[in-house]
């Protein structure tokens, strides 16, 4: 990824040989990054300023494109004695009481000591600093190193004017641009544990520093902080090898996004959401870190110094695809912004706060949760860019009567789906039944409407990261052939009476929306009419004739309103038995229908695998379809939104439904990291979906520093 390191219209002159320039004006940051290791034993036999010297040469030769003009370094120039850059690490964070979630561990091994403070340079860091005009990048010279205070690789005396002013930023690898005395820089919502850990040389607690310059000496910098420092402390976690580990604000005020600090004011803005759906101004109440080394079992995290009233949830997922939760309420930032950051703006809903250190030791007792794999996907998502697994005859995990190895499409209950990871229900409650027991065809689930729906709010109430999609459908095979009548009319009125019991844990319209608004609530769709028998009311459902699969379906208001809310496009193409045409049909779908309206953001996509014939098992066709999607290409290498996916057998090993169920879910990391699903809107008018012109021509992993997906 490339990025600005000085203002693109300033024109090439002689410089000093120090001076990082080309004529593009653009610098690529990974041959900065790489022109670092340079052989120590070559720099002592060579001297500490002709090794810099011809190591900054050979980085600009890199650096630089072919078009690129590279300034020679003059003799005289060459010989100009070597200036001194000298640094300290100035103001203490605040330092915030460690946090047990729920169980004890080790102390943080930290480069903060113990008033807060981040309390010594090391030799691989890289400082960023601006005259106003160009930039720079500077590493701590080699022996000067003295816990806080160091010497930086400096450039020749006469390139300090005396009393110039000078700006200095750490991480350099954080920086996006300069404009003056102002810096662009990025919190990013995906961080990486090789990165973020002590003695990276890459990131480290984001600090901001300004001198003016006393000629031959060079100039001196003191160090502030302007993002807080969270550590996740994993030393007494034993719930198997961990992948990575996400925040997310429970207040949902931002944690991630662009940053501007102005040195002159020492006002630090966040920049809002402002129709760009998903780019650098993007802001995230979620930040994870990656590639996590549980070896070094601190995994350390850079947020906006920014008050979290309620506190933070922790979510940890394990290589074996299982994710531990725990909330905290405790509130985070509580003293005034410091000397470095004196005001702020940009944060919706967000109060500036003096930088953080805070630590969270992680253990696995009974209160950890599992699968809430929701926590850790930005909330400005869209809902239906989500890849939602679910379950087809979501109550048929046992019956009452009936040949239940026909009817039974689910080994687990609801309760068990939710808590493995489901996300999506398919729930079909009987025409004629007082109490909307739930059917499959002419079997009846044993299970009712309501009971159902309370596993769902209990659930939710439990877990108020997820949401919860939940198709409701009229069933029962004898009414084919009945068309409409008296019995749709009392079967939606019962409906609504039911419904009515859940409006606070129904997110109104919530597919048009983004994730946020739905966290801890269900959006509720009906194959059917629902009614109060009054047709005045509506609870914030939709619902959609099913009809032919392929064809839009307008989503209506549940109270018969004519006003579209969206359209569905869902694929339920069952009357076989053979794998290969559900696997044709299910690729119609992803490929014609789903991909191909990718960048229309009012399409909600359902998908389902199920097939039948006859009397024979669901449970053996379920796995020979399952097993034809995970041998397909078209939906492993897929890279957008797979919808809603109502499968059989979801998490059953011998059907492969724990396959399906990490190839539906990790499709949101691939995809929403990717950077094709952010929204601005609670209901969304936009399409969430544009990339700005930079990040498109640099092919950036959009909102993050790293692309890959663990």
């Amino acid at each position: 990824m490339k990025k600005r390191y000085f203002s693109p219209s300033i024109e090439c002159e002689e410089m000093e040989p120090a001076a990082m320039v080309c004529m593009s004006g653009t610098v690529d940051r990974e041959s900065i990054e790489n022109e670092g290791n340079e052989d120590l034993s070559r720099e002592a036999a060579l001297g500490p300023f002709t090794a810099m010297c011809i190591g900054l040469l050979l980085m600009v030769l890199t650096a630089c494109g072919a078009d690129d003009q590279v300034l020679g370094l003059s003799s005289a120039a060459a010989q100009t004695a070597d200036a001194q850059l000298v640094s300290t690490i100035g103001d203490r964070l605040e330092l915030l009481g460690s946090e047990d979630l729920d169980a004890q561990s080790s102390p943080t091994r930290s480069a903060l000591d113990a008033d807060g403070g981040f309390d010594h340079w090391l030799v691989t860091d890289k400082i960023s600093i601006s005259d106003g005009t160009l930039t720079y990048v500077y590493r701590p010279r080699e022996g000067s190193v003295s816990g806080a205070s160091c010497s930086f690789e400096g450039k020749p005396a006469s390139g300090f004017g005396s009393g110039g002013k000078f700006y200095a930023f750490y991480p350099a690898d954080a920086v996006v641009s300069w404009s003056g005395a102002s810096v662009t820089t990025m919190v990013y919502a995906e961080q990486d544990y090789t990165e973020n850990r002590e003695g990276s040389g890459v990131m480290g607690p984001y600090m901001v520093a300004k001198a003016v310059s006393d000629g031959e000496a060079g100039a001196h910098f003191t160090f502030g902080h302007v993002c807080s420092v969270i550590d996740v402390d994993l030393s007494a976690f034993d719930g198997g090898e961990v992948e990575s580990v996400a925040l997310y604000a429970n207040s949902q005020i931002s944690l991630a996004g662009r940053v501007q600090y102005d040195f002159g004011s020492g006002k630090i803005t966040v920049s809002g959401n402002d129709g760009v759906g998903y780019s650098y101004s993007s802001q995230s109440e979620v930040v994870r870190v990656s590639a996590v080394n549980t070896v070094q079992p601190i995994v350390r995290f850079y947020v906006l110094p920014v008050k979290q009233e309620r506190g933070l949830t922790v979510t940890v997922r394990t290589a074996d695809g299982k994710y531990y939760t725990k909330s905290s309420d405790t509130a985070l930032g509580t003293a005034a912004a410091g000397e470095y950051v004196t005001s702020q703006s940009g944060i919706t809903g967000g109060t500036l706060c003096k930088p953080y250190y805070k630590k969270y030791n992680f253990g696995t007792k009974a209160s950890a949760r599992l699968q809430n794999w929701l926590a850790m996907i930005p909330g400005n998502v869209k809902f239906n860019h989500l890849s939602l697994p679910g379950t087809h005859d979501a109550a048929t995990s046992s019956g009452t009567a009936g040949s239940m190895s026909v009817a039974k499409c689910q080994e687990f209950s609801i309760s068990e789906q939710l808590e493995r990871g489901c996300r999506a229900l398919d729930l079909r409650p009987g025409f004629d039944q007082e109490d909307l027991t739930i059917y499959h065809g002419v079997t009846s689930t044993g299970v009712t409407l309501q009971s159902a729906l309370n596993d769902v709010k209990s659930f939710l109430a439990d877990n108020p990261t997820e949401t919860v999609f939940v198709l409701i459908h009229e069933e029962d095979t004898r009414l084919i052939g009945i068309g409409s009548g008296p019995h749709q009319t009392t079967w939606a009125t019962r409906v609504w009476n039911c419904l009515n019991g859940f409006t606070d844990c129904i997110a109104r319209y919530g597919w048009k929306g983004n994730l946020n608004p739905c966290r801890g609530k269900m959006v509720v769709i009906f194959r059917d009419n629902y009614t109060d028998g009054e047709g005045n009311s509506d609870l914030g459902c939709g619902k959609v004739g099913w009809g032919s699969s392929f064809n839009d379906k307008s989503i209506m208001t549940g109270n018969g309103s004519t006003t579209a809310n969206g359209t569905l496009r869902y694929q339920d193409e069952y009357d076989t038995d053979d794998a290969s045409i559900k696997l044709q049909n299910l690729t119609t779908m992803l490929k014609d229908h789903i991909a191909a309206n990718e960048t229309n953001a009012n399409y909600l996509f359902v998908n389902n695998t199920n097939i039948a014939s006859g009397l024979s098992s669901v449970a053996g066709l379920a796995g020979k379809v399952n097993s034809a999607v995970l041998s397909s290409a078209v939906f492993t290498a897929h890279t957008g939104r797979f919808g809603v996916m109502m499968t059989d057998f979801l998490f059953s090993p011998d059907q492969k439904g724990d396959q399906m169920f990490e190839l539906i879910h990790c499709q949101n990391y691939k995809y929403v990291y990717k950077g094709r699903s952010r929204s601005v809107s609670a209901i969304g008018t936009d399409t969430g979906l544009t990339i700005s012109a930079d990040e498109a021509a640099d092919e950036a992993p959009i909102f993050s520093r790293n692309s890959a997906y663990h």
